[in-house]
């Protein structure tokens, strides 16, 4: 289960992404949280709405209209109201009649309030408050009145009573259902690239991710060199075991962006213990003393993150698999490995019996952790050729070593396909994988931008 505060984030960007109507949801939000404030605290009350100019001060604003016919609401708007910044709070203000003030400021507040609802920020709210907002907010605290927020607090407000809309973002909240709709619950899209880990501007080397990449034989080159290639672009630091003359290739692919280790392959377990996570079966090879190190790895460590793709699935003993195994078959080698055709119900079912996690590769992706099923739709034809799937590898593997590994799955999958997607819309069909890896980080920025 993901962090609430960061499954707003991502529930909330996806509906814009598949053009899902925020008004809808503003709507349900506002008038659960009417709901709420009526049954805890009762009609005939003086309520003062204090609200930003984003959608949870319009949540605030459509809760302010469901009231005024059992209640007295006033709305305080800290910003103008010309710089509202959604169209769907901007509607609700507008569609509010009642009494209510824009560029509001700590002397302008009433105190004859029997509850005020602070809706400033929500899980928008980083760093401290600046002006006018910290002083609103020490005024609001010093009243008599009942403190309600709506999903989180600002910094230096203290609520009684905490409503949060979809999840409980703590455990003591009076949860609102604001009916968001199980069908794009499944969908996978920016938001999830959205929450993800990003490099603090104090970080050092090593900060912000390390990895093992164990893959490549003597006939295969490219592929663990590929999945090294997107890897190197959002760690810090990439071991990489293989035979000699892989490493000797990716010795010469050192860069300013992250440093190459190059580990001989009987020493790699020595470096398992240095890393968050390990990538293994790229150009691997399917022979009995492989199957008998991968085997030997997931015996030995339980707690490490795996990502198994390509050869190690063809190897790998699925009674070793657990919570901190990531497999990325494709609908055949998923056959293979679990015994069962490939479907959203099997996907769910196998990723639920051997408790890992599974990345079901196909027109549409399935992904899943045993509880929830996941889908993506991004990807297009130009991405069968030789290649992709080993960037894919190589980006969920990067991913996992600083992120929640559900959540690395998910946003692999949706980055690699919409990569594909932009260089498409671009260049047609005719791109590689070296094309993907080079697009990754563009399509990354892309989303972590959408708004």
């Amino acid at each position: 289960m993901l962090d609430p505060i960061k499954q707003a984030i991502i529930d909330d960007t996806n509906a814009k992404y598949y053009s899902y109507p925020m008004a809808k949801l503003m709507e349900n939000a506002g008038e659960g949280i009417a709901q709420t404030l009526v049954k805890k605290y009762g009609k005939g009350k003086r309520i003062g709405f204090f609200c930003g100019p984003g959608n949870n001060g319009g949540d605030g604003f459509v809760a302010a209209r469901y009231l005024m016919k059992s209640n007295q609401p006033e709305v305080f708007l800290i910003a103008d109201a010309q710089k509202i910044k959604t169209a769907e709070a901007k509607k609700n203000w507008q569609r509010f009649s009642g009494k209510k003030f824009d560029n509001v400021q700590a002397k302008d507040i009433p105190s004859h309030f029997d509850i005020v609802v602070e809706c400033l920020f929500g899980t928008g709210i980083k760093g401290k408050l600046t002006e006018p907002y910290a002083s609103i907010v020490k005024k609001i605290s010093k009243l008599k009145a009942k403190k309600v927020t709506v999903d989180l607090p600002v910094p230096g407000f203290k609520p009684d009573l905490y409503i949060s809309l979809m999840l409980a973002k703590v455990p003591q909240a009076e949860v609102v259902d604001i009916s968001y709709p199980d069908w794009l619950r499944q969908k996978i899209g920016p938001g999830e690239v959205k929450t993800l880990h990003r490099p603090a501007e104090q970080s050092h080397k090593g900060d912000n991710g390390k990895l093992l990449i164990i893959s490549g034989n003597q006939q295969f080159h490219g592929a663990p060199v590929l999945a090294a290639k997107i890897a190197s672009k959002i760690v810090d630091l990439v071991y990489f075991s293989s035979v000699p003359d892989n490493n000797q290739l990716i010795q010469k692919m050192k860069s300013k962006l992250a440093e190459f280790i190059a580990v001989p392959r009987d020493q790699a377990v020595n470096y398992i213990g240095k890393v968050d996570a390990v990538l293994i079966g790229p150009g691997m090879g399917t022979d009995k003393a492989l199957k008998e190190f991968t085997n030997g790895l997931l015996k030995k460590f339980q707690s490490k993150r795996f990502i198994l793709d390509a050869d190690a699935l063809k190897v790998v003993d699925k009674k070793l698999l657990n919570k901190n195994c990531l497999v990325t078959p494709h609908r055949k080698e998923f056959q293979t490995l679990f015994g069962v055709t490939a479907n959203k119900q099997t996907v769910r079912q196998m990723a639920k019996k051997y408790h890992c996690i599974i990345v079901l590769k196909g027109k549409e992706d399935f992904v899943s952790d045993g509880q929830e099923l996941k889908i993506n739709t991004t990807g297009n034809a130009g991405m069968t050729k030789g290649g992709t799937g080993d960037v894919l590898a190589g980006l969920i593997a990067a991913l996992a070593t600083k992120n929640n590994l559900f959540l690395a799955a998910q946003a692999g999958i949706f980055l690699n396909g919409l990569a594909g997607d932009q260089l498409k819309k671009r260049i047609s069909y005719y791109y590689n994988a070296s094309d993907l890896a080079n697009q990754i980080p563009k399509t990354i920025k892309w989303c972590q931008d959408y708004k």
